[in-house]
């Protein structure tokens, strides 16, 4: 594909800080290798992508592929859509979320291979390893539960095994709070190792409350007439600050307003500062690697903000493609990945979540141009309507160890959305 570049709108202080910013982190990262996981929910594949942007291997977690694993696995929907990723803190498996197969898949992420499929439940929508690699929890929206999978990564034959779950409903009863929504959406680890918790899907449905997750408690939540986060979670890199974001109202039949974006302080839980997004459908947010800014994109308009992680000031504004949703970083800060959901989303309000091609945009981070689109191989349904979907993606540090696979085309079964972000 063509290189494109487009300008990244930044004051003049801000590009002075991050062309500063970027020197720093490349100077001491050059070396670190890594390489991008690019979900398209749309046909059950992973495409795996080098530090050269060259595809180097393809993952089917589709039903039929999983069996070889778990023999039973049989999804109504004949679908996994896998939606969102997470690495062990070494990068030596991945877990899978996947909504429409009420499951997390674990793969070996150096041999491409699934080693478990978990029932963790309706509308697992995102899986997150705690920060010191001893569980993971999953949000599972349909269930209304937070699923705990135990780890024990060090042992010859690590393990992974479902152990608590938990309900929301009654864990937010004593709150004295009324929730529109028990269903746990997005989710990412303090300092402390306390979970914060967006709620929803619907974009009047969003609250957020911190869980302990040793002793399954919840230990604050927020009245959600006023925050009402259904989204992104990110902290500063010395876990002072939180950031959530809330996707604002928006809908075919009314005038779309614009997404908020709140910052707490994760000693005393105090709200420090609240913004808009300055665009629709607040989405993805993601500290830079070396930790000097938030960025954050808007689905509905295909935009995002630059927020400088000290002061809180937006100091610039991104082009961030078409139908942006999910992002990250490469480990030296040079590139940011975000992806685009294309033509048929299978989540998400169609009327802000519909683009043209699904992939997953390169842009280079000190200038903000796009340098290309990471596009998967097109599939289309019987009907000859294309399905891709890339939703989500994650980085992983490489070793040199990784194998390179490929997986057999993709065969389209019935389409299932499972929704976030649409009207309550």
């Amino acid at each position: 594909m063509a290189t494109v570049r487009r300008p990244l709108v930044l004051t003049f202080l801000g590009v002075l800080a991050v062309a500063a910013a970027i020197l720093i982190v490349v100077a001491a990262t050059a070396d670190r290798s890594h390489e991008v996981w690019s979900l398209d929910q749309g046909t059950d594949r992973i495409h795996v992508y080098d530090d050269t942007h060259t595809q180097v291997a393809v993952i089917d977690v589709s039903p039929a592929a999983l069996r070889a694993v778990a023999p039973d696995f049989d999804p109504e929907a004949g679908r996994t859509v896998p939606h969102m990723v997470d690495f062990d803190s070494q990068g030596r498996y991945a877990f899978v979320a996947a909504t429409a197969g009420a499951a997390t898949i674990v793969v070996d992420a150096a041999q491409r291979e699934v080693v478990a499929v978990l029932p963790t439940g309706g509308g697992s929508h995102m899986a997150a390893v705690t920060p010191d690699d001893a569980a993971v929890w999953v949000a599972a929206i349909g269930a209304q539960q937070l699923v705990e999978i135990t780890l024990d990564l060090d042992a010859d034959e690590p393990t992974f095994e479902i152990d608590r779950r938990v309900d929301v409903e009654p864990l937010l009863a004593d709150t004295g709070y009324d929730f529109p929504s028990h269903s746990p959406v997005c989710h990412d680890y303090d300092g402390e190792g306390r979970a914060w918790v967006t709620l929803g899907p619907g974009i009047e449905q969003g609250g957020l409350f911190v869980f302990d997750t040793d002793r399954a408690e919840v230990v604050h939540a927020y009245d959600p007439a006023e925050i009402r986060a259904n989204c992104g979670i990110g902290f500063t890199q010395d876990d002072t600050r939180v950031v959530a974001n809330w996707s604002g109202v928006f809908g075919a039949d009314i005038e779309d307003g614009e997404g908020e974006w709140y910052v707490f302080d994760t000693a005393t839980f105090e709200l420090v500062h609240q913004a808009s997004s300055d665009g629709v459908d607040a989405h993805g947010v993601r500290l830079t690697p070396d930790g000097s800014a938030f960025w954050q994109v808007n689905r509905g308009s295909d935009d995002g903000q630059i927020i400088d992680a000290s002061s809180f000031e937006v100091v610039g504004q991104l082009d961030a493609g078409d139908t942006p949703d999910i992002l990250d970083f490469s480990p030296d800060g040079r590139f940011a990945y975000v992806t685009q959901r294309g033509s048929s989303p299978l989540s998400g309000d169609p009327h802000v979540a519909v683009g043209s091609q699904a992939g997953l945009l390169v842009v280079e981070v000190a200038t903000g141009g796009h340098v290309t689109l990471l596009a998967p191989p097109e599939v289309t349904d019987g009907d000859g309507e294309v399905v891709n979907d890339v939703h989500s993606v994650g980085v992983r540090a490489t070793t040199g160890d990784e194998r390179v696979v490929s997986a057999a085309p993709a065969q389209i079964a019935t389409q299932l959305a499972f929704t976030c972000h649409v009207p309550a």
